[in-house]
């Protein structure tokens, strides 16, 4: 009998064996190090994610993206041409409106890609554009658009009709306005002085200052950092405000108050900047001449870690890393979900303008030169 029993238990003991080895083989387990930690610090939820993706056991994190839509430049009639697409959003029916600068309008396709109307013009009336840069399709089914030339933003509804305008004052480089839920708009702007400096700014629905979320010095004259940091920002379905500096692999999200609620952090490789990195960087910003004599050029000794990110409609952050070494048929993105958990990195065909209802919007350049919006099914395995 207790031959009978031992053999039992040596078979159990076989069988618990087996599902351990079945579950390193069916479940890889994670690097070292590898672990999502959440912590309270000062109040604020503090999210450390590790270099590598650390998904939850089970949770799809293989993207399947397939093309399904290109608008060009070689459509039926200017009007429908696309001459130099820069911005890209879609509303809750699947229309694609897209910002051609060169046209100085935004013109709107069905889901199908049929030519539906342009909104907008040159011009200084109300409804009429000098320069714009940016547009969104707002919480309130509306378009709010950003023209730092004429120094206003324009409120449209869907159908191009024109609402309001109103003023952003004295504000230079006021680029990309977005609104919130409730109604506020926030955007960023540059102060030049002695000191140059970035604002992030959280207004009211007229316009008038709430609360500045960030201030980040970006040059000093005559010190200058051809690699200064950069304020990415986008807004929460819920609201809030989150932004980073590309100089740093964490960002902040902000309530209407200002204050830090979140911060999601991610540890990274830094990229060394050589000689060969600082002299390709000073010919772009100045060509084959010197640097001007009265700029003293203060040398970071990494390149900065983030490119940008936008967040997608479930409140998913998609960020573009840094890559030095740029590979052929992918850019690169790091995912995180609503909790700002690192859960994927994933390739996508161009760099995200717009990431919604499950669709990917970019902008490529085909074999002639010539521009596409294309358009996106993703799906996560």
């Amino acid at each position: 009998m207790k031959g009978i029993v031992a053999l039992k238990d040596i078979a159990w003991e076989g069988v618990v064996i087996g599902i351990f080895v079945l579950s390193f083989l069916f479940f890889p387990a994670c690097k070292k190090g590898d672990k999502v930690e959440i912590k309270t610090e000062n109040g604020v939820t503090v999210v450390y994610n590790p270099k590598n993706p650390a998904p939850r056991r089970g949770f799809p994190t293989t993207l399947s993206i397939k093309e399904d839509l290109s608008l060009g430049a070689k459509e039926e009639s200017r009007e429908s041409m696309l001459l130099e697409p820069a911005v890209v959003d879609a509303d809750e029916a699947g229309n694609i409106y897209v910002l051609d600068r060169k046209a100085v309008q935004i013109k709107v396709f069905d889901p199908e890609g049929n030519f539906l109307r342009a909104i907008g013009r040159s011009g200084q009336g109300p409804g009429e554009f000098q320069g714009i840069r940016y547009f969104q399709i707002t919480p309130q089914k509306n378009i709010l658009a950003t023209d730092p030339t004429s120094r206003r933003v324009t409120i449209f509804s869907l159908d191009g009709q024109f609402k309001k305008d109103l003023s952003t004052g004295k504000m230079w480089m006021f680029l990309s306005a977005k609104m919130a839920p409730n109604g506020d708009i926030v955007g960023s702007h540059t102060i030049m002085d002695q000191e140059a400096r970035t604002e992030l700014v959280r207004f009211n629905a007229n316009m008038e200052p709430v609360t500045t979320v960030a201030s980040v010095p970006i040059a000093r004259y005559p010190v200058f950092n051809p690699y200064f940091p950069r304020i990415n920002f986008d807004l929460t379905p819920e609201g809030n405000v989150i932004w980073g500096l590309t100089t740093e692999y964490e960002f902040k999200v902000a309530n209407r108050d200002g204050k830090v609620i979140r911060k999601i952090v991610k540890k990274y490789e830094p990229e060394f900047l050589t000689q060969k990195d600082k002299n390709e960087r000073a010919k772009e910003l100045w060509g084959n001449e010197e640097t001007p004599p009265d700029v003293q050029v203060e040398w970071p000794k990494y390149f900065p870690p983030v490119e940008d990110f936008i967040l997608d409609d479930r409140g998913w952050l998609f960020v573009r890393p840094f890559v030095k070494e740029k590979t052929v048929g992918g850019v690169p993105y790091d995912v995180f979900d609503a909790e700002g958990k690192y859960i994927a990195r994933v390739s996508l065909p161009a760099r995200a303008r717009r990431i919604k209802s499950g669709k990917l919007y970019t902008i490529e350049e085909d074999k002639e030169g010539l521009l596409h919006v294309k358009r996106y099914t993703m799906e996560w395995k």
